[in-house]
């Protein structure tokens, strides 16, 4: 599903279907078309949210009015759930909409499907209640917005970088041979993507540190390791941005 702002494509979410289990729900932008997926889908079991943002939980409010089913989450998603326009932005309204109120149900450790057992792993940073699913027979992994990328410049204001490093890392560990991304898809070579991701955010919490080490502004060290363009900040009035990317490294760094 992709957001489009005066017809530009901006911003794509996957949701993901896999027996009986449907993993997110999209944005209510894109109601009508998620929801005849869903009726052409073989029966939906079981529904779960990977986070509490509108562009994964946007649907949940009609999910349960057409099939009677409560979605499963992190706890802490229902009290973002109850109340959905009081923490979205101005830009996510015009981008994704604003999803109805929704009831959810607290999702247990494992979530357990006609044909597999999915492990429930509570994996913070992009959010403080995002989860990741882990099929182990198969070597499934429904990662959320936990990977998008291996080079991610961008980051929202919110994102805790220490805890998503973390997160990567215990993913990494994982026999993980084949990802399912909400942002890029299906990644094939899913244990060479994430340690490419890993080393990634390593090497700019290293440079931002040696940047700061030399005196450099945050400014600056943004410039040299990201570049001076910041589109998304002006998109987003500065809720995803490359300076968010420098600041969230900054805020436990030990030489600030």
């Amino acid at each position: 599903m992709t957001s489009r702002i005066l017809g530009v494509p901006v911003f794509k979410v996957h949701a993901f279907y896999v027996d009986g289990l449907l993993i997110d729900t999209g944005f209510t932008r894109c109601r009508k078309g998620f929801l005849k997926v869903c009726d052409e889908l073989q029966g939906i079991d079981a529904v779960v949210n990977t986070h509490h943002h509108e562009d994964h939980t946007g649907n949940n409010f009609w999910i349960t009015e057409k099939y009677g089913i409560l979605p499963m989450a992190h706890p802490k998603a229902s009290v973002y759930m109850k109340s959905p326009s009081s923490w979205i932005r101005l830009y996510r309204r015009f981008v994704w909409g604003i999803p109805p109120s929704s009831e959810m149900t607290r999702v247990d450790s494992e979530i357990l499907t006609r044909n597999h057992q999915f492990l429930v792993l509570p994996t913070p940073g992009h959010s403080d209640d995002h989860i990741c699913l882990y099929e182990p027979k198969e070597g499934w992994l429904f990662s959320g917005d936990l990977f998008l990328s291996e080079e991610v410049r961008y980051l929202r204001e919110d994102e805790d970088i220490y805890a998503v490093l973390d997160s990567l890392k215990k993913i990494a560990s994982l026999d993980v041979r084949k990802m399912f991304c909400s942002f890029s898809g299906s990644i094939e070579r899913p244990a060479e993507a994430l340690w490419k991701k890993i080393d990634f955010l390593e090497y700019l919490r290293e440079k931002v540190e040696e940047g700061l080490r030399q005196g450099l502004p945050s400014r600056e060290i943004q410039r040299r390791l990201l570049g001076s363009g910041d589109r998304f900040r002006f998109i987003t009035g500065g809720q995803i941005s490359k300076k968010n990317t420098i600041q969230a490294f900054l805020k436990n760094s030990r030489f600030v």
